[in-house]
């Protein structure tokens, strides 16, 4: 695990050894059960809608606007809604789109959280 993956997790309350556990590496097409808890999709929740600057074009609700698609419901513009393909865009971004890699300059640990809460609310286990 690397060094801003365990300082990002403790830096939102875990601990050390809890932060060990949480592999923010792993992809699939459903995160990783650890992804999925209160801590880190509020975590996920902090960086869109501040240093990610994800929310100024998917809006505060993630529902899309005029230069960015929605990220919720069944059907998404350019992915497939996958885990996987949250976590790829985040990274990569969208060439000839407002859509960068890494938002805000986020890290890599950051980028996992985001996927998470978009995950999430995506999936309709928690509210933007």
């Amino acid at each position: 695990m690397t060094v801003a993956v365990t300082l990002g997790l403790i830096a939102l309350g875990l601990s050390t050894a809890q932060a060990q556990v949480v592999d923010t590496t792993k992809r699939g097409a459903v995160p990783d059960s650890a992804l999925l808890t209160p801590t880190v999709i509020d975590g996920g929740r902090q960086v869109f809608h501040g240093k990610g600057t994800c929310h100024a074009c998917h809006g505060d609700k993630l529902k899309g606007g005029p230069v960015a698609p929605a990220l919720v419901g069944p059907k998404w513009r350019h992915v497939d809604g996958t885990f996987e393909a949250i976590v790829d865009r985040i990274e990569k971004g969208l060439a000839g789109t407002l859509m960068t890699p890494r938002p805000g300059g986020i890290n890599e640990s950051q980028v996992f959280m985001v996927a998470a809460y978009v995950y999430a609310v995506s999936h309709g286990l928690v509210k933007p």
